[in-house]
């Protein structure tokens, strides 16, 4: 069963009413081209991948040089970006959904695994992580032997 976005996240710029506080602010959606894709005529895959490469073409770049950089040296390659730059925001984006980074998986990182933890790394290759091997990873990247700052 497909769930429907609520009304009040289905526009760009759309005022939303916070029940916590009875004020008004602006929220911005993902990937805001996908609208205007999908009114030009593409569809499903076609206008979602279109939207990914239009809003976030820092992180489709950046994801395309990585998968490239792993098969060359035929391992996995290990990220880490500013969770508050640009890019950083960007990669948050794609690996964020789970309808958005399969899709870059498969158009722009040549089939490769992306795995992400701790808002600021990542992983592009290798096999895909069961949970144990997920939260051996997210641990040490905030309190082990690969630990970086705290975002």
């Amino acid at each position: 069963m497909l769930l429907a976005c609520p009304p009040k996240y289905m526009a760009e710029g759309t005022l939303v009413r916070s029940p916590a506080n009875c004020s008004y602010r602006r929220i911005s959606m993902s990937f805001p081209s996908v609208k205007r894709h999908v009114a030009g005529g593409k569809m499903g895959i076609v206008a979602l991948l279109a939207a990914v490469r239009e809003d976030c073409p820092e992180a489709v770049d950046y994801l395309h040089r990585k998968a490239h950089e792993a098969k060359e040296i035929g391992r996995p390659v290990q990220w880490t970006e500013d969770p508050n730059s640009k890019l950083g925001k960007q990669l948050i984006r794609i690996h964020a959904s789970d309808a958005v980074r399969p899709l870059v998986q498969e158009h722009v990182c040549h089939g490769l695994n992306l795995t992400f933890v701790n808002c600021c790394g990542g992983i592009v290759g290798g096999d895909k992580k069961n949970q144990l091997e997920l939260v051996d990873f997210q641990i040490a990247c905030q309190a082990g032997p690969v630990a970086y700052a705290d975002c």
